[in-house]
C-alpha cells in the first residue's frame, strides 16, 4: 500500500497523469517557442557574432539554443508530453467507454434523482387494460419523435411489470477529446520525423548554370547529394525607383537521367517541389560580369575602349598599370548604375572612385587627372539563393490537424444526449399507471432542456389520444 496513492494508482502513473505536469509542458513549449522566435535559428555563426560575444556563442551552441527543435531536450519534452497525454487518455477512458458498453437502460429511481431533467405523469389503468399492445404503441411513437433504436426492456417492479425505453444520440461526441489526443500525439510524431529525416539546406546557382549539390544551413556546410539536377535558366530582378528590389524571380528545370522533369518560375512565395524537395526563392546576388567603359588619356587627348570582369584586374590600354572593377551596384546612392574603380597611385597607395553611367562626365570633373573614365554598359550575371527543405513528417503534421479539427468539432458542438421512458404503475393508486421521462446532455444543456419540453409535450399528446 506503501507504493499507491489515493486514488489507488501507482506513482510513477500518478506522475505521469498529473494535471501540474501537463501544465509544466503547455508553459515550457511555450516559453521555447518564443524563445525560438526572438534567436534566429540555424544562423550561420558569422551572423550571432554580429549581436552576440564569441563565449556567449558558444553556450548557447552548447544548449542547443541556435537549433533547438532539433536538439534532444526539445524531443525529449515532446517525448514527454506524448506520454502524458497517452496516460491520461488510458487513465479515464474506462468511465467513457461504461457509455458504449453498458449503457443505463432502466430508468430506476435512484438514477431518475441523479438526471438534470425528469417529468411524470399518469394514465387510468382501464387505459392500459384494453389495449394491451401498449408498450408497442408507445415504441412506435417513440420512434417517430426522436429517430433511431429505442432499447425496450421489461421489469419486474416492487408494484408489478415495468417497461422502459431508452434512446441516445451524439454518443461518439463523448470521443472528442480523446481523438484531439490523438491528433497532438500525431503531430509530435511528424515533428520528430521532419526534425530527424528533414533538411534544411541553401544553394546560390548563377544563371545558366546547374547543380545537384546543396548545403545545409549550418557552420559546416555539410554537402547533400540531390539525386538529381537544378538548372537556373534566367533570373529576373525589377527595382522600386528608390533602387530596392521590386521583385525576383528564377527560372528553375530539374534534371534527371539528362531528361527535364519538372520546370517552373519561382518567387518568393511561390516555390518549386520535387520528390520531397521544395525550392524557396531566398535572395539573389552578383555572379560576376562585364564592364565595359571608356578611357580618356588627357594628354593624348585619345580615348580608349576597355572591358574589365567584375572582381579581376585588367591591363590598362596604354599598358603601364592596371585597374579592377572591383564593385557593381545597380543604384548606387540613387544616381543609377554605378561601378567601383580601384587603380595603383603612386608608391604603394590604392585610388578607388566610383563612375556612374548616367553622368559620364562625373569621373573627369570630380577627379581632374590625367585619365578619366566613363561608364558605357555593365552586362551582369546574378546568382539566385534558394532555400531548399525537405520534410517527410508534413504529411503526418496535416493529418494531425485534420484529426484535431474533427475532434474539436465533435467536442465542443455534438452533445451526448440521453433519453428514458418508464411505464410503471402507480405505487399511490393501483388503478393507474405511471409515465416517467428523464433526460441528460452533456453539453448545450439549454437547448436540450427546450428539445426535452418538446418530448414531454409529445407524451402528454399521446396520452391524451389513449384517455
Amino acid at each position: 500500500m506503501k507504493n499507491k496513492n489515493k486514488s489507488g494508482s501507482s506513482p510513477i502513473i500518478a506522475f505521469f497523469c498529473s494535471l501540474k505536469l501537463t501544465i509544466f509542458l503547455l508553459i515550457t513549449l511555450a516559453a521555447v517557442s518564443i524563445i525560438g522566435t526572438i534567436i534566429p535559428q540555424n544562423e550561420f555563426k558569422e551572423q550571432y557574432l554580429r549581436f552576440y560575444q564569441e563565449s556567449t556563442y558558444g553556450i548557447m551552441k552548447m544548449l542547443g539554443v541556435l537549433d533547438m527543435y532539433h536538439s534532444w531536450w526539445f524531443r525529449g519534452i515532446l517525448i514527454l508530453f506524448t506520454i502524458n497525454l497517452i496516460v491520461c487518455s488510458f487513465k479515464h477512458f474506462p468511465r467513457i467507454w461504461k457509455f458504449f458498453k453498458s449503457p443505463v437502460t432502466v430508468l430506476s429511481d435512484s438514477f431518475l434523482a441523479t438526471l438534470s431533467l425528469d417529468w411524470k405523469s399518469r394514465i387510468s389503468a382501464k387505459n392500459i387494460a384494453k389495449d394491451k399492445s401498449y408498450g408497442d404503441f408507445l415504441a412506435e411513437k417513440l420512434s417517430a419523435f426522436w429517430s433511431g433504436s429505442w432499447l425496450q426492456t421489461k421489469k419486474e417492479g416492487n408494484f408489478g411489470e415495468e417497461l422502459h425505453f431508452f434512446a441516445q444520440r451524439g454518443l461518439w461526441s463523448r470521443m472528442g477529446v480523446y481523438l484531439v489526443h490523438l491528433s497532438i500525439i500525431i503531430i509530435f510524431i511528424g515533428g520528430i520525423v521532419g526534425s530527424h529525416f528533414g533538411l534544411k539546406a541553401f544553394v546560390n546557382i548563377p544563371e545558366g548554370d546547374k547543380t545537384s549539390i546543396v548545403y545545409t544551413r549550418n557552420d559546416e556546410r555539410t554537402p547533400v547529394d540531390l539525386g538529381f539536377t537544378v538548372e537556373c535558366q534566367a533570373f529576373h530582378v525589377e527595382f522600386y525607383d528608390s533602387g530596392a528590389p521590386k521583385e525576383y524571380t528564377s527560372d528553375l528545370v530539374i534534371l534527371e537521367d539528362g531528361k527535364e522533369k519538372a520546370r517552373k518560375r519561382i518567387e518568393v512565395n511561390h516555390p518549386l517541389s520535387y520528390h520531397g524537395y521544395t525550392f524557396y526563392q531566398s535572395s539573389y546576388g552578383s555572379a560576376g560580369g562585364v564592364v565595359t567603359l571608356q578611357m580618356h588619356d588627357q594628354k593624348t587627348g585619345k580615348v580608349y575602349p576597355l572591358s574589365l570582369s567584375i572582381g579581376r584586374q585588367g591591363t590598362l590600354p596604354t599598358g603601364d598599370g592596371w585597374i579592377q572593377a572591383a564593385q557593381y551596384e545597380t543604384n548606387y546612392m540613387n544616381l543609377g548604375p554605378a561601378v567601383r574603380l580601384v587603380m595603383p597611385a603612386s608608391g604603394d597607395r590604392m585610388i578607388q572612385f566610383w563612375i556612374f553611367k548616367k553622368y559620364p562626365g562625373f569621373d573627369r570633373q570630380n577627379r581632374k587627372g590625367e585619365r578619366d573614365f566613363v561608364l558605357e554598359d555593365v552586362s551582369q550575371r546574378n546568382y539566385t539563393g534558394l532555400q531548399v527543405t525537405k520534410d517527410p513528417g508534413v504529411w503526418i503534421v496535416w493529418f494531425g490537424c485534420f484529426i484535431m479539427v474533427f475532434g474539436l468539432f465533435i467536442a465542443f458542438f455534438i452533445s451526448h444526449r440521453r433519453l428514458w421512458v418508464r411505464l410503471c404503475p402507480d405505487p399511490e393508486k393501483p388503478e393507474r399507471y405511471q409515465l416517467t421521462a428523464g433526460g441528460s446532455a452533456n453539453k448545450n444543456k439549454p437547448g436540450f432542456e427546450k428539445e426535452f419540453e418538446h418530448f414531454t409535450s409529445f407524451l402528454e399528446e399521446q396520452l391524451k389520444g389513449k384517455k
